[in-house]
């Protein structure tokens, strides 16, 4: 059965009507809710200029590998925490900007980014170390789905 944590994920960016389903059916194999203990998601019941909030329970790993990599091939942001479990993983927080590869950080059980000592210290200038850790904190743009693909727009 695998150690099981707990997730909550951010998601943000221009979705056309036509994936929708497809993002709906993993968030529906992962159980997710729009709050704690609350009520399934419902692709019908969109948040209207706000970024779509999800939450598991009793994952296994912690993880919801479909729906980051849809989100991931689809160009969308996302923020996702997912807690640990003692002596198999570490709570960890994972970013995505809608481009390039997500990012990856430590974090603690309230969703908090951690940075250790040895990687602060890897950095020689207060500026460099102020960005890096400004990396970990993206701006979740809000959750849109279009009719067309992204770029038919006009």
């Amino acid at each position: 059965m695998g150690d099981r944590a707990s997730v909550h994920m951010t998601i943000g960016g221009i979705l056309p009507r036509e994936q929708l389903a497809t993002l709906a059916r993993h968030i529906a194999d992962y159980d997710l809710r729009t709050e704690w203990d609350g009520e399934p998601f419902d692709p019908a019941a969109l948040p209207e200029a706000m970024p779509l909030e999800l939450y598991g329970m009793e994952l296994n790993g912690g993880l919801i590998d479909e729906v980051d990599d849809f989100c991931m091939e689809h160009g969308l942001h996302f923020h996702r925490w997912s807690g640990g479990c003692v002596g198999a993983f570490d709570p960890e927080i994972v970013v995505f900007d809608g481009a390039g590869s997500p990012r990856s950080y430590f974090a603690n059980e309230e969703g908090t980014v951690l940075f250790s000592k040895s990687w602060i210290g890897d950095f020689s200038r207060l500026r460099d170390l102020k960005r890096a850790m400004a990396r970990a904190e993206v701006s979740i743009p809000p959750f849109v789905v279009t009719e067309g693909e992204p770029n038919d727009r006009t």
